[in-house]
Parts: C-alpha cells; sequence; structure tokens
C-alpha cells in the first residue's frame, strides 16, 4: 500500500461525495414538480436504497482509507525500529 493508494481512495470518496450531493438535489429537483402518490410510491420503489447505498459506500472508503493508513504508520514504525 502506499499514499498513493490512500489518497485514490480518498479522491473516489469525494466523487461519491459529490454524487451524493447531486442526488440530493434532482431528488429535490423532482420531488418540486412531481408532488402526487404516483411520484412518492415510484420514489420509493425504485430510489428509496440509492442515497442509504451511497452513504455505506462512503463509509467503506473512509474505512479503507483509514486502514491504508493505519498501515502505512505501521510499515513506517517497523522501518524506523530497524534502523
Amino acid at each position: 500500500m502506499s499514499t498513493r493508494s490512500r489518497n485514490d481512495l480518498v479522491g473516489s470518496k469525494g466523487r461519491v461525495q459529490n454524487s451524493l450531493n447531486n442526488w440530493r438535489e434532482a431528488v429535490a429537483t423532482v420531488g418540486e414538480r412531481w408532488k402526487d402518490a404516483t411520484a412518492d410510491k415510484f420514489m420509493n420503489d425504485h430510489f428509496s436504497d440509492t442515497e442509504p447505498q451511497l452513504q455505506r459506500i462512503l463509509i467503506a472508503l473512509q474505512e479503507a482509507a483509514d486502514l491504508v493508513r493505519s498501515i502505512e504508520k505501521k510499515v513506517a514504525d517497523e522501518e524506523s525500529d530497524s534502523r
């Protein structure tokens, strides 16, 4: 693992966060224009899991970045101990 791996994870997390923000804006825009029981049913039937899934992806990417950071620290500590 390298700093690049962690940076890639953090960058991916940023892109997913942007997607989540765009998703929320799109849902709000649709909600302003399509306000009836059909809209509610359609959104619940087809998109109710979208935001929670994106949030789980964000959490997983953060956990992975934290793990890589931890591994980098252990490797650096072991290298300095062996000198």
